[in-house]
């Protein structure tokens, strides 16, 4: 993973763990979670280098398997977050989850409304 990038996760996960505001004895939890979403930036951080240093190089074909396998990488890194993040969640107070809820729920919303 390139500094950059370490640096845009690693920011990502510093704002979730405050937003979310985990405990001391959510931090094992949640650094489960920090990881899963480390390993998920690495793989796409490498997914997107390869695809740019190919690009000028790249058919509509090549172009658009990169791209399947982008979104595939994507997929399954929600698939590998869920069952870390769902621990986190289960041992949330019910204020926790009700501002988990609202942050996820605000933070997707954003993310549509800027596509």
């Amino acid at each position: 993973m390139t500094v950059a990038a370490h640096e845009s996760v690693d920011t990502r996960i510093s704002s979730l763990h405050n937003r979310l505001q985990i405990t001391a004895d959510q931090e094992a939890l949640w650094q489960k979670v920090a990881q899963v979403m480390r390993d998920n930036a690495t793989t796409m951080d490498a997914l997107k280098d390869a695809r740019r240093s190919h690009a000028n190089s790249m058919s509509a074909m090549d172009d658009l398997k990169a791209y399947g396998l982008a979104a595939d990488a994507h997929a399954d890194g929600i698939r590998k977050l869920t069952p870390a993040f769902q621990t986190l969640y289960d041992s949330m107070s019910d204020v926790q989850k009700k501002n988990a809820d609202l942050i996820f729920r605000t933070d997707r919303h954003h993310a549509t409304k800027k596509s």
